[in-house]
């Protein structure tokens, strides 16, 4: 069973580590670079949060929530959400259902409500990365918004969060 657990210092550099499949690299920064962004987040008082994914004793995945209020940047959002900006089980653990069972054990944690009230939860995904797309949309999340940046291209999936358990 995957739970979702805090990254400390004992697990630091395995969570740090670990890597999605070579098809799935080019959509992910490295963990590292989502655990800097997310340290820059919490000095601008943007709540974030980190976690490695377990099963049993072995970590196995990482995820990263972000509370986003409504109309704040980047995403301009129309009410205050919860993004999963990050979901991502490594390449040795895939193909077991680890990232369905991760993604709603996400999903319970968010149901608490950690940051605040929200009416959403929203993920992004690449169009042609059909393997998460069909997992999302199994769970109930629609594609709601294109979002750009700098450098790339990708969608805004949306999900109720009195629906999501």
């Amino acid at each position: 069973m995957i739970e979702i657990k805090e990254i400390t210092w004992e697990n630091f550099w395995q969570v740090v580590d670990l890597k999605p499949s070579e098809s799935q690299g080019k959509y992910l920064p490295s963990i590292s670079v989502f655990m800097s962004q997310a340290y820059v987040n919490l000095k601008l008082r943007y709540p974030d949060i980190c976690f490695a994914l377990f099963n049993e004793s072995q970590p196995v995945g990482f995820t990263k929530i972000v509370y986003v209020p409504k109309n704040v940047e980047p995403y301009y959002f129309l009410e205050n959400s919860y993004m999963i900006d990050a979901i991502m089980i490594d390449a040795k653990y895939q193909g077991r259902g680890y990232g369905k069972e991760a993604l709603y054990q996400v999903l319970n944690y968010i149901e608490s409500k950690p940051f605040g009230e929200a009416d959403s939860i929203k993920l992004s995904c690449h169009d042609d990365n059909s393997v998460a797309i069909n997992i999302y949309k199994k769970i109930g999340f629609y594609k709601t918004d294109k979002f750009s940046n700098k450098t790339e291209e990708f969608f805004i999936y949306s999900k109720d969060i009195k629906s999501t358990i």
